[in-house]
């Protein structure tokens, strides 16, 4: 189903593509936090634009009419000396096509190649996104206010590189 699909850096023109797929989020894993979610919507705009350059945008071009091509992203955040995962999201209509696990790899691609060893996220326990992350090589490492988080385990290959 992704064959015709690809994954570029955002833009801020992605924004609002951003918005409707946190909202969506928010909505499917967390709706209580919902109202507390909008209230904070300054800050998200302002982490959304500081992390544009970390933003990556998976587009598919179906052909279909009036289709947005716009499919999923993911990016992610600079904690100290953490690269952190801080969202990644997939349409419900392309869920289970492979582009969660692209957006996955691209994150850790960036990370590292921005010089990072420490990759990390956060997600809800009951979210079925975690076996993304740890069919990935991530490994769970504690539990925290409602979330697992997670440390990347790079391949002792990988770690010779470093």
């Amino acid at each position: 189903m992704n064959q015709l699909c690809s994954i570029r850096r955002a833009r801020a023109t992605d924004l609002p593509s951003i918005y409707v797929g946190e909202l969506d989020y928010i909505r499917q894993i967390e709706p209580e936090q919902e109202a507390r979610w909008k209230d904070g919507m300054r800050f998200h705009l302002k982490q959304w634009t500081n992390d544009l350059d970390r933003m990556f945008i998976a587009e598919c071009a179906d052909g279909a009419e009036g289709a947005d091509p716009q499919v999923g992203y993911c990016f992610w955040e600079v904690h100290g000396e953490a690269a952190v995962l801080a969202s990644i999201y997939v349409t419900p209509q392309r869920r289970g096509s492979g582009l969660g696990q692209q957006l996955l790899a691209r994150f850790i691609a960036d990370a590292q190649a921005q010089g990072f060893s420490k990759l990390t996220l956060g997600v809800k326990a009951d979210n079925p996104a975690r076996r993304l992350y740890e069919k990935a090589g991530f490994v769970y490492t504690h539990d925290e206010h409602g979330y697992r988080h997670y440390l990347y385990s790079m391949s002792p290959v990988d770690e010779m590189r470093q």
